[in-house]
């Protein structure tokens, strides 16, 4: 009976060690995947980010973070929508706004509480109505109503902030957006971020950089362009490597410098 009870013992000492190891392993890889996606959106790559993408498909198989992995897999789907618009290719945006839609109701569909999932799939929502407007009959309210969901789970976290800045600076006034509206959420989370802590390496810690490059955007658009010098070079200074900062903000910023300086 004693070495059976030791049996016992020893198969659980083994399953629980197991099993923090794998844990262990998948946390290892989701910070990786992050790094892998930082890196994607710094070089402006689609080559990069469908890697990324195809990299956490695989994590989907591990049963510890299934939310978590499909908000990453969202995430980079937001990323390729933007670089598909910026190409002019609606067709391939559409793809992937429907494929992040579809993995963020998952992730929220497994954790109920999780703020930044509502958050991004309110963006990805409203970035459908824009390449449909028409949509926003039936979409804008399960938009809006996502957004209202993160900001009641989570009204101090950063990003929720910077998305609802983002989508009010792509809004046109008439329809409940616009700059002064933008600029209440950036500043917001321009704030939240100084005190701001995830709770673990896995959990979204992006947006620190692209909330002083949309607060160096709103200040060029309201001609406050040493101000938005300030906002641009603090984005840098979080993140060197941030080309569109570099390579697209800055010089937009000089040509607007340059011009007032011939005024």
């Amino acid at each position: 009976m004693k070495k059976t009870t030791l049996l016992i013992f020893a198969v659980l000492c083994i399953t629980g060690m197991t099993h923090a190891q794998t844990q262990t392993n998948i946390e290892t890889l989701i910070i990786r995947g992050k790094e892998n996606i930082q890196k994607a959106i710094n070089a402006w790559d689609l080559q990069q980010m469908l890697g990324s993408r195809a990299f956490f498909e695989r994590l989907l198989n591990d049963p510890s973070y299934p939310w978590l992995v499909h908000y990453y897999i969202g995430f980079i789907d937001l990323r390729i929508t933007h670089y598909s618009l910026s190409e002019a290719n609606k067709d391939e945006a559409k793809k992937f706004i429907d494929d992040g839609i579809a993995h963020l109701e998952q992730a929220v569909g497994l954790k109920d509480d999780f703020a930044e999932g509502y958050a991004l799939l309110s963006s990805l929502l409203g970035n459908k109505i824009g390449l449909k407007p028409i949509l926003g009959m039936s979409l804008g309210m399960k938009s809006g109503g996502m957004m209202s969901k993160a900001f009641e789970l989570a009204p101090e976290n950063p990003r929720v902030s910077l998305i609802a800045g983002q989508s009010a600076y792509h809004t046109p006034k008439m329809f409940g957006g616009g700059a002064n509206k933008a600029l209440h959420h950036i500043q917001k989370a321009v704030a939240c971020f100084q005190t701001f802590k995830p709770e673990r390496p896995i959990d979204p810690t992006w947006g620190h950089d692209e909330v002083y490059a949309y607060l160096g955007m709103i200040q060029m658009d309201q001609d406050r362009l040493e101000e938005a010098r300030l906002s641009l070079e603090k984005a840098l200074e979080i993140n060197p490597n941030y080309g569109w900062v570099k390579f697209d903000l800055m010089k937009k910023l000089e040509e607007k410098m340059a011009e007032g300086a011939k005024e």
